[in-house]
């Protein structure tokens, strides 16, 4: 059995890959790549096509940077330094409950492991399912995509996951809210929609 939590306003607050970039950038450039990415957006520019357009802006930057600024992202988010409560306590309640019954639990994110990885060892987590950049001989990032993590591929992803682990999706539980997790809800058979508004709690 396998409970899948999709990530950005489920677990956490707030949209990972959102705030790792502010993070990176600081608030003016920040404020002006996502100025463009909106303006992508209400042209209708596909998902994956958006996802994309997001992860060419970490092109030639190092793996291992990215991992390091990650931890440290992570540890201000936890900390409450960034926005506040950094989790959604009903669905954290749910990851634990899931995890006492020996339930695998997976993270499912439009984010990349950067983001994820903190997270998942906090949670102690079993899978994660993420956006998969692309890298060169040098271990930088190529501004490609390997597997943007959309809504469509959340779907796919959840399946495979399943089968991987011998699971019947049907059987699976399935945590998002209408928007981001939309894709993740309709593969498995329990959902459930979280809140964004629900109470929000620090871990200590």
């Amino acid at each position: 059995m396998i409970a899948f939590f999709d990530v950005d306003e489920t677990l956490l607050a707030t949209p990972a890959r959102y705030d790792f970039l502010r993070y990176r950038l600081g608030e003016s450039p920040y404020a002006y790549e996502v100025d463009q990415l909106g303006a992508m957006a209400s042209l209708g520019i596909d998902p994956p096509d958006l996802l994309r357009s997001y992860y060419r802006l970490y092109a030639g930057t190092a793996w291992a940077e990215l991992m390091e600024q990650g931890r440290h992202w992570y540890e201000e988010v936890r900390q409450g330094r960034r926005t506040g409560p950094p989790f959604i306590a009903p669905a954290v309640t749910a990851l634990r409950a899931h995890q006492d019954a020996g339930h695998l639990t997976a993270l499912v994110s439009e984010a990349f492991t950067p983001c994820l990885a903190p997270l998942c060892e906090d949670m102690g987590a079993d899978l994660v399912l993420c956006t998969e950049p692309g890298l060169d001989s040098k271990g930088c990032l190529t501004g490609e995509v390997r597997h943007p993590m959309t809504a469509a591929a959340k779907a796919e992803a959840v399946v495979r996951a399943a089968a991987e682990h011998r699971a019947d999706p049907r059987d699976c539980f399935g945590y998002g809210t209408r928007t981001d997790g939309l894709g993740l809800l309709t593969a498995v058979g329990n959902t459930t929609v979280v809140d964004a508004r629900a109470a929000l709690v620090s871990l200590g």
